[in-house]
């Protein structure tokens, strides 16, 4: 029997019985990349190749990153910044009638200074450089640059402002991830609705996760500066597999008739978050022979996702059950086979 339950997150390690087992979240991509050699490699390395750059190569008209080195490098990795070249934004846009509703996002004019439910207007200047600094970082003055805290410098004027604090940063991305649009689900639209923010959750809190890193290099020398924490700019998405089996987490309980898995969703939204992509879950319960005894899967989808503080629940049957083997399967546009993203056994 499946079935899905209303459950806030914060009761995602509730225990069901006796015997359970949990799945743990997968460990925090930042940390694997910064015990390589090499901040970036072992993260791209895991990217999904769903037809979609995983480096914005051309620099043309970013300032920025002339001093700001290390922050660009993982920022022309991210999909923010190759939103306007991305293949499949451009295959959509050519059947959207309203073009400027995708258009705005994709390249949006600095988003401070403008109406907070108002979708951008499109950048005219180097449009190819995507969602880029000045998009959240430019204030109203068109000359102060803003972050979680100011730095004298001789570059630009820079200020400390509150909209770059864990949680009031969800003003800024809830600009434009708050619109249905062609393939693009407004997931914003569950976060606002869900209780995540009062319970202290973020969109960069999952999607840009803390780092120690040179915010700038040294004026005189060209070196990197001073190690401040900040935030990831290489933007997590489900191109990882890794990140993307954080999206949820399993739970097993063994009984007499089989088991029960609770699949709960880990996320701020909907899971998935994007009409074209669907996850598979795939489901077997082996006796202690390795005989299979029951199998079942589960498809999430646009039209069947899992809702933000929700679980999935799925009774399956079998007398003498001793593991449960779970598969996880990702499609989406660009893979249209599927990659395995979650394979987990538990016993009895």
């Amino acid at each position: 029997m499946i079935g899905l339950h209303p459950l806030p997150l914060l009761l995602g390690a509730l225990i069901l019985g006796p015997v359970l087992i949990e799945f743990p979240a997968p460990q925090d991509p930042i940390q694997e990349v910064e015990a390589e050699e090499g901040p970036h490699d072992r993260w791209l390395a895991r990217l999904v190749d769903d037809g979609r750059p995983t480096k914005l190569d051309d620099l043309s008209g970013l300032t920025c990153a002339g001093c700001h080195q290390t922050i660009t490098e993982e920022w022309r990795h991210s999909t923010h910044a190759t939103a306007w070249i991305d293949p499949h934004y451009k295959k959509a846009l050519k059947k959207i009638r309203r073009k400027r509703g995708c258009t705005g996002c994709h390249a949006p004019v600095p988003l401070l200074g403008k109406p907070p439910t108002k979708i951008p207007d499109t950048r005219t200047e180097n449009p190819h450089l995507g969602v880029t600094c000045t998009t959240c970082h430019l204030a109203a003055d068109g000359e102060t640059m803003l972050g979680p805290a100011g730095h004298a410098n001789d570059g630009h004027p820079s200020e400390a402002n509150e909209l770059f604090n864990h949680l009031e940063s969800n003003a800024l991305c809830i600009t434009c991830h708050n619109v249905n649009i062609g393939p693009v689900l407004a997931v914003a639209k569950d976060f606002k609705a869900s209780d995540q923010a009062s319970m202290g959750d973020s969109c960069v809190g999952c999607h840009m996760p803390s780092i120690n890193r040179a915010w700038a290099n040294d004026e005189i020398s060209g070196e990197p500066g001073t190690s401040r924490a900040g935030r990831s700019h290489r933007l997590e998405t489900s191109r990882d597999p890794a990140f993307l089996r954080g999206a949820m987490n399993l739970r097993a309980e063994f009984n007499e008739t089989g088991a029960v898995l609770v699949v709960t969703n880990l996320t701020g939204h909907r899971v998935p978050g994007l009409i074209g992509r669907e996850l598979t879950l795939r489901f077997s319960l082996y006796n202690a022979k390795g005989q299979r005894l029951s199998s079942s899967s589960h498809t999430f989808s646009h039209r069947s996702h899992l809702p933000v503080e929700a679980d999935f629940k799925i009774d399956l049957e079998g007398l003498g059950a001793a593991e449960l083997r779970v598969s996880g399967t990702h499609k989406a546009p660009g893979i249209p086979k599927g990659i395995v993203f979650l394979e987990r056994t538990f016993n009895r």
